[in-house]
């Protein structure tokens, strides 16, 4: 964080070495968690899963980076898959979790500056000198 703060406007070598950083180090941030999460598939813990998943993708969007999210995908894809398995009757839980999941993420891919305006407009103005300005 601090290469991607010390160029917000992301025009120098910074924001290069960045971009490298949080490609390294989003898995390794990732990974542990989810799998300790993934280790108990009841309900509250799915849940859990996918309420932490909105986190990550909420502070993906306010510093403008989506190497968390991608990351943290494949574990999304699981709860999805164990929620419907676990709530419905259906036997297409994978392919109706391939179809929620991508949905969801080809809306936000098109709708992304919209969603980032709206979760840096949800912060306060001291937290929001730290992340890259808002374009159009």
């Amino acid at each position: 964080m601090y290469w991607d703060i010390s160029d917000l406007r992301r025009q120098t070598r910074h924001s290069d070495i960045a971009f490298w950083l949080h490609l390294l180090a989003a898995p390794l941030l990732v990974h542990p968690v989810f799998n300790i999460m993934l280790a108990d598939t009841s309900l509250l813990n799915i849940i859990l899963i996918l309420t932490l998943y909105v986190l990550i993708a909420s502070f993906s969007l306010a510093i403008d980076r989506r190497a968390l999210m991608v990351s943290a995908l494949i574990y999304v894809l699981i709860a999805v898959s164990t929620l419907l398995d676990k709530t419905t009757v259906v036997d297409l839980s994978f392919a109706l979790t391939a179809l929620i999941t991508g949905s969801a993420l080809l809306l936000l891919s098109a709708f992304w500056h919209q969603s980032r305006r709206f979760v840096i407009g949800l912060l306060p103005q001291a937290v929001c000198r730290y992340f890259p300005p808002i374009t159009e």
